[in-house]
């Protein structure tokens, strides 16, 4: 996930009490009463640890969380999770894709890490390409929606006004049927179209690259896969590939499969991680002493920080640590690992 500069703003902010709240979202239509009950009873523990500063301090911030209880998008449009910080300064938002507990917190820091999870971290697609042979399906990959994009002819047949016009061959359509003439075998023909169209694909999607940053996850039949891979594996467009035809999978059996993906990538950036923090110890560059970690922090020793927890307690010395390596631009992960404690709890690593 890529934090706004309002929120990196928000998180050097030295006014106090800082808030968060954190809690999971449902995105069934009739469960979003529920989201907005665990919303009112943890802004109502919010308000009564409040009661310890004098009003002045937060009244403003109890204003907008309160004014977030009519956004009925939010609740409703929301992804998995979210994460709400304010203090009498501003308030910031985060949606996450991964399940939270609900918690809120009242105090000297913010509650930080569900925001540097590795499934928050991986690089996600934004959109998801289906291809065949003569045609491609697109997909949003945040909502799993067909969509159309700019200019981007979905059919070989919608493209063929523009293509080839010096081909041997010619067809024609009448209904639902296809009439070749021409010099050219029908097999042939075929292949021809097939290399027309993904050259046009891959000109148009490195544009969209180009001019908006998009970057696709390339699924498809297997044959029309490995024929257009061939030729365009290493686009800067490309963000990952399923080598799976996703063409008769329902909504719920795509979403799953997407998350499949991803928690493939999310594995092994974990192991990665854990390889970085051996190494680092062989070669005597890993500090897990709080207090020591700080003070190579402010030094500006640090390479990386990792902490691992089981993904329910939420330390505050932990988080600050986490803040200040941010505020740093100092590379910093948590991993949550429940009944798993062969790493210690903070790890950093040293240049």
């Amino acid at each position: 996930m890529k934090l706004s500069k309002n929120l990196m703003k928000l998180l050097a902010s030295d006014i106090e009490p800082k808030i968060s709240i954190i809690m999971p979202i449902y995105q069934q239509t009739q469960q979003v009463e529920v989201n907005l009950i665990t919303y009112k009873n943890l802004l109502k523990e919010v308000k009564k640890e409040l009661n310890q500063y004098p009003r002045r301090e937060w009244i403003k911030a109890v204003e907008q969380l309160e004014s977030l209880i009519l956004d009925r998008k939010l609740w409703n449009e929301t992804k998995t999770a979210l994460l709400i910080f304010a203090n009498n300064e501003a308030i910031e938002i985060c949606e996450v894709e991964h399940q939270v507990a609900a918690k809120s917190h009242v105090g000297s820091t913010f509650l930080i890490q569900d925001l540097l999870l590795p499934e928050e971290q991986i690089h996600r697609a934004d959109f998801l390409i289906d291809l065949s042979r003569d045609r491609i399906r697109i997909y949003d990959v945040s909502s799993l929606k067909r969509v159309k994009l700019e200019g981007l002819h979905t059919h070989f047949s919608n493209y063929y006004d523009d293509f080839d016009v010096k081909s041997k061959i010619n067809f024609r359509s009448v209904g639902k049927a296809t009439f070749y003439h021409g010099h050219n075998a029908k097999s042939e023909q075929q292949e021809k179209e097939q290399s027309i169209y993904y050259r046009y694909l891959d000109r148009k999607l490195k544009n969209l690259h180009l001019k908006y940053g998009y970057e696709f996850l390339i699924t498809g039949l297997p044959t029309a896969l490995d024929n257009f891979l061939k030729l365009y594996t290493h686009r800067k467009y490309v963000s990952g590939i399923i080598h799976d035809s996703i063409a008769n999978l329902s909504h719920s059996e795509l979403k799953e499969r997407i998350s499949k993906y991803y928690a493939f990538e999310r594995i092994a950036k974990i192991e990665s991680i854990k390889q970085k923090i051996s190494s680092a110890h062989k070669g005597n560059q890993l500090l897990n002493d709080l207090n020591i970690i700080e003070f190579a922090l402010n030094n500006r020793d640090v390479q990386s920080l990792i902490s691992f927890n089981d993904g329910k307690s939420y330390s505050i010395a932990h988080n600050k640590l986490l803040i200040k390596s941010l505020l740093n631009k100092i590379n910093c992960r948590v991993i949550y690992t429940p009944n798993f404690n062969r790493y210690s709890s903070m790890n950093a690593i040293l240049y």
